[in-house]
């Protein structure tokens, strides 16, 4: 996770909090300390910096300045953001050349707002946030601001190998109850074969699961943050998964690991838990299982909700001197058809836009074969109004999530619960550590 100058992190922090002392405010400038206008013109167009590591970007920037001639997008590959693209951000913001835009994780949006990274981007933004679902207009507004658009949305599914199951004659569990008994028949018709392999150490699948059971890791009271990684809900479904992997009845791997590979690649692994984006990395991955796998809805606990895991969104950058010009190549590139055709013109991405209206552009760009020609994105869509609601992350998310990380990698035999006792510890001691408040 994201481990930036703590010197300039703890100066922008005290220099910034926001007087409710949830969130730091854009320090002076507010949505970019010029006023430049949005275009030039053709013969001096505004040229914008763009900053992003992922997949179809740069085809992005190369389609926005294919159609447009009054503003220029000039692209720069980073490290992926917790991999040290944050980290670069801030040392940019800090030195004075920041770029005007930049792609960010909707998990990170509140620890970098809380540094002075972000610009408030209400008034440039605000319109085409408001279009967006509930669920992620809640993930980049903070403090009653919006610091981001959102790009997609990324509900939790179940990916299944459907010739498997119909060789079996194995119902696809609907419930996490059917998923256990599923789990058992697998096991009993196939030895070596479980049921999926579970990435016990990836805090973003935890967070999906503990969201789709009711749980909410942070939220506010007052001008205080509250920290609930460790409640009833999160200890429900640590249970449930320390259960499956006690009895044997799953593969306990790393994630993305050369393990858990192997043995999808070797027809030993059932189903995939993953989000509407897993569909292109899972087709990528296991190229050669062509037309045997399904997508359906995440198991339930009854209600019908589902979590969300991973999504990302376009944010101006503190100290843009282009603020409105980089808008305009924010609003284009969530908006239009256009951008997401661009976005998705590699193949190899199955990302859903957060906007509804593009979602038949998307579906027109990803190839369907792997899937048996199954419409993956109206299944995916389909559960975008599931995605339960009110969940919020925090200015230390990151930093927790490495000692969650950690906590997990260390578990045995499934004894999950302790890690997210380790995980609330540290969130309580980071936000102190701020200098936020901390609910009693």
């Amino acid at each position: 996770m994201s481990r930036t100058s703590r010197s300039f992190r703890t100066a922008a922090v005290t220099a910034c909090l926001a007087a409710l002392g949830l969130m730091a405010t854009a320090c002076g400038g507010g949505e970019g300390s010029g006023k430049a206008a949005a275009g030039g013109t053709a013969a001096q167009p505004v040229e914008i910096t763009y900053w992003s590591w992922m997949s179809g970007t740069k085809q992005t920037a190369e389609a926005f300045n294919a159609s447009h001639d009054t503003v220029k997008v000039k692209f720069a590959e980073v490290p992926a953001g917790l991999a040290g693209g944050y980290d670069k951000l801030a040392a940019a913001v800090k030195a004075g050349n920041g770029p005007d835009v930049m792609n960010i994780e909707y998990q990170a949006v509140p620890d970098l707002v809380t540094q002075g990274l972000l610009a408030d981007s209400s008034k440039l933004l605000g319109p085409t946030v408001e279009k967006q679902p509930e669920q992620v207009q809640a993930l980049v507004t903070l403090d009653g601001k919006q610091w981001a658009a959102p790009f997609d949305v990324a509900p939790q599914m179940l990916y299944y190998r459907k010739d498997l199951f119909e060789q079996h004659k194995i119902a696809v569990p609907k419930t996490w109850a059917e998923f256990r008994t599923a789990a058992e028949e697998i096991k009993k018709a196939d030895p070596e074969a479980r049921i999926t392999s579970f990435w016990g150490d990836e805090s973003a699948t935890w967070a999906g699961l503990a969201q789709q059971a009711g749980a909410k890791w942070y939220g506010t009271q007052g001008d205080a943050w509250k920290v609930n990684i460790n409640d009833e809900a999160t200890r429900k479904v640590a249970a449930y998964w320390g259960d499956l992997v006690k009895n044997d009845l799953v593969f306990h791997h790393k994630a993305w690991s050369p393990e858990s590979t192997k043995a999808a690649s070797e027809n030993k692994v059932y189903t995939r838990l993953g989000a509407s984006w897993s569909a292109g990395s899972l087709k990528t991955e296991q190229a050669k299982q062509e037309g045997k796998w399904a997508s359906v809805a995440l198991p339930g606990w009854g209600d019908g909700k589902v979590g969300m895991v991973g999504g990302s969104s376009f944010a101006l950058i503190k100290g843009s001197k282009k603020a409105e010009a980089a808008a305009e190549f924010v609003k284009w590139a969530t908006t239009s058809p256009e951008a997401v055709k661009a976005r998705l013109s590699l193949g190899t991405s199955s990302a859903m836009p957060a906007d509804e209206g593009l979602r038949e552009t998307a579906k027109a760009s990803f190839d369907t074969r792997f899937f048996g020609g199954q419409d993956i994105y109206a299944t995916a869509a389909a559960q975008v109004p599931n995605i339960a609601t009110g969940w919020v992350w925090s200015p230390v998310h990151n930093a927790t999530s490495v000692e969650l990380v950690a906590a997990l990698a260390k578990t045995q035999d499934g004894n999950f619960a302790a890690a997210f006792d380790t995980a609330q510890a540290t969130a309580e001691k980071l936000i102190n550590d701020r200098g936020l408040k901390l609910a009693k």
